[in-house]
């Protein structure tokens, strides 16, 4: 990945530039923004230009030793780490087993999120995160001699999933960074990091790409039809990640119905159902659930939005307005609040190991309850 294959962001790209060549590079950065925005790309880009033996003012040159290395992710000072989880017997969970998986992922595009890496790793019904364990191991990295001499860069992906002992122990290698080392954070969620580590780090906002640039991209580069780039990309708010997701899953919408059956069910007070889909949602893991509560979240919103006679604004897809044209008069000012509210308590008690089953019965009883709410 170079500056001219990353896309949109021309502005942040020549800046990273300008504090390379002017020999002002910070040595702990967060590329905090929206998943899909582009924060890996860029960083990767920053990561190869640093680290390219003839550059230019406007790219890394594509073809020196280093370049080669960096096109099949193998060169020998760049370092990864990302989320994972603990495999079974392993004495010390480090992200070492995942490493080929990660570099298979990368090469095939950083357009991506955790659901593809869940999927990468087989992890649909583990939680992942990043341990003290590969924390220090980073350390152990990053204090050894440059291989060829020049930067080492670590980039770490998703660091809002570190534990509170692993930023503990990450805080001490960057307030004492060893010669010659960059480590750069890429983050969604920067108000889940540690305060210590966010006020430790030079922090560069990535903004979500135009859906002008996301549909172009989708078009140019990932062979979408231009009509339905379109669409996809103003439906996901350029989420370049997420409209890709919605590629592979069209025709399946698994969310959208599993969404359509919980909310026909709550309100009908179909016991028999809401427990099975209670069985069901519980077995897809974890993240599937926060995935699905999150997107709950969206269907909630966007019906308030088209409730409200704003439907240019509202950004659904052809099926999922077709629903949220019956549904949205169930959404209205005197329940959607409290609906927002209990579903990011479920997704908060989904992400520390409350049991899924017994979430979901219980936020159903009191989804029933709000859409029979009336106005």
């Amino acid at each position: 990945m170079r500056f001219s294959e990353v896309i949109g962001h021309k502005e942040i790209g020549e800046r990273l530039r300008n504090g390379v060549q002017s020999n002002r590079v910070a040595h702990a950065q967060l590329f905090d923004g929206p998943e899909g925005s582009g924060t890996l790309a860029l960083a990767l880009a920053y990561a190869r230009y640093l680290h390219c033996n003839d550059r230019t003012d406007l790219d890394s040159c594509g073809e020196c030793s280093s370049c080669r290395s960096y096109d099949s992710l193998q060169h020998p000072d760049l370092h990864w780490s990302f989320p994972f989880f603990k495999k079974d017997g392993g004495e010390h969970a480090t992200s070492l087993p995942f490493q080929s998986a990660w570099r298979l992922r990368m090469l095939a595009g950083p357009y991506f999120g955790q659901a593809e890496w869940l999927d990468a790793i087989g992890a649909d019904k583990k939680q992942l995160f990043i341990s003290v364990h590969e924390a220090m191991e980073i350390n152990r990295k990053l204090g050894l001699k440059s291989f060829q001499g020049g930067w080492k860069v670590l980039i770490c992906w998703l660091p809002e999933t570190m534990r509170v002992d692993t930023a503990n122990k990450m805080l001490k290698l960057i307030e004492e960074p060893t010669d010659r080392t960059v480590m750069l954070f890429v983050s969604e969620h920067f108000d889940a990091l540690l305060a210590t580590i966010r006020s430790r780090v030079q922090t560069i906002r990535i903004p979500r790409l135009s859906d002008g640039e996301a549909a172009s991209a989708l078009t140019e580069r990932f062979d979408v039809e231009a009509s339905m780039a379109s669409q996809w990309a103003q439906v996901v708010d350029g989420n370049v990640a997420a409209a890709l997701r919605l590629e592979q899953s069209e025709g399946s919408g698994t969310d959208h119905g599993l969404f359509v059956r919980w909310m026909r069910a709550c309100y009908g007070q179909d016991s028999a159902v809401i427990v099975e889909l209670a069985e069901e949602v519980s077995k897809l893991g974890r993240e599937a659930m926060k995935r699905f509560f999150i997107y709950s979240m969206h269907m909630v919103r966007q019906c308030i939005v088209g409730n409200y006679g704003a439907m240019e604004l509202v950004r659904l897809t052809a099926e999922e307005r077709n629903f949220a044209e019956k549904f949205a008069p169930f959404i209205h000012h005197d329940n959607v609040i409290p609906l927002q509210a209990l579903l990011e308590k479920a997704h908060g008690d989904v992400a520390g190991n409350v049991n899924g089953r017994l979430v979901f019965l219980d936020l159903s009883v009191q989804v029933n309850i709000l859409l029979r709410k009336t106005t």
